[in-house]
């Protein structure tokens, strides 16, 4: 099988989800994949996992069976930073990306976390995963979170777009904003905050999931719970959409206040406020009249990652 020869991948390594994007190289058209971050250390008898830094790992659906003691509860930059070089690794595999074609793989990291951002690069530069000696030097490209989105907004909604606008990107464990004035957007105009993302939705969820089961729940199991509604438990299937959307709508008008009190004068004066991120799932546009959101909102950053990968390609 031939391997898939594209010169820039778009990569959001997401607390919930790892989002890829890339150009087919026939078609032109942008592709567009995720899978979860899931993630749980395996016995060195499961020669089929992959193997990193000495350990075994159970990824993505394999891990979501393991026992919730066993799973990596990815809430903290520090297991983010450890465990980033092995999901990259899966993304290469999975997606046959031919590695010696790739000219840059684009990726983000919050603003709250962007004084790692050195380290982060270099875990992605130089790295070993089932025997495979990775070395993407010089290839790796990173940008806040949220920076990425304002390139595919701008590629989809093209003069639509007002020349000053604000970001809201709603991930998982962050939320990072984006203050685009005049077209421009400068250093001190993003900002990232942490634990103020859906981890707040899944946290309320984790607790009464265990008062009902008498059971702690991993974050990374209830993560996947939000979006499936449901928990299977010892033998039975329990419908949790109305405990999720009172939730939800809990989340939903709590931040939104908080966003207006926080950005009073975008909220003012701005004529449009795009959300980004899983979150923006959570958010009604029809709260505020300048309240725009996009389609498959969770892909803005990969997509802008590709978008910005591509500008550098034709610049070098």
């Amino acid at each position: 099988m031939n391997k898939l020869q594209i010169p820039v991948l778009g990569w959001d390594s997401g607390y919930k989800y790892i989002k890829e994007s890339y150009r087919h190289p026939e078609t032109k058209e942008i592709v567009n994949r995720k899978y979860s971050s899931i993630a749980a250390k395996a016995s060195p008898e499961a020669t089929d996992m992959p193997i990193y830094e000495g350990e075994r790992y159970y990824l993505d659906k394999f891990a979501l069976m393991r026992d919730s003691s066993e799973i990596i509860d990815l809430t903290d930059y520090m297991h983010l930073e450890k465990l980033a070089p092995l999901f990259l690794h899966k993304t290469l595999q999975d997606n046959r990306i031919d590695v010696n074609y790739l000219k840059y793989i684009v990726t983000g990291l919050s603003f709250a976390q962007m004084t790692a951002i050195s380290n982060f690069k270099k875990r992605l530069e130089k790295f070993k995963v089932n025997n495979i000696q990775y070395n993407l030097k010089n290839r790796i490209r990173a940008l806040p979170q949220g920076v990425g989105a304002k390139y595919a907004i701008e590629y989809y909604f093209k003069e639509k777009v007002p020349d000053t606008h604000l970001i809201i990107d709603l991930g998982f464990n962050t939320i990072d904003t984006v203050d685009v004035i005049n077209k421009t957007v400068r250093p001190e105009n993003v900002r990232g905050f942490k634990d103020e993302g859906i981890i707040k939705i899944a946290r309320k969820l984790q607790d009464y999931l265990e008062k009902e089961f008498n059971e702690r729940f991993a974050l990374k199991e209830v993560a996947e719970m939000l979006e499936n509604k449901t928990i299977f438990f010892e033998g039975e299937e329990h419908d949790l959409s109305d405990v999720i959307e009172n939730l939800k709508a809990e989340y939903t008008e709590q931040t939104l206040n908080v966003l207006k009190e926080r950005f009073a004068r975008e909220f003012k004066r701005y004529r449009k406020i795009y959300f980004v991120g899983g979150g923006a799932y959570y958010i009604n546009p029809e709260a505020s009249k300048i309240i725009e959101t996009v389609p498959n909102p969770e892909f803005y950053n990969s997509i802008g990652n590709l978008l910005k990968g591509e500008q550098i390609l034709a610049n070098s």
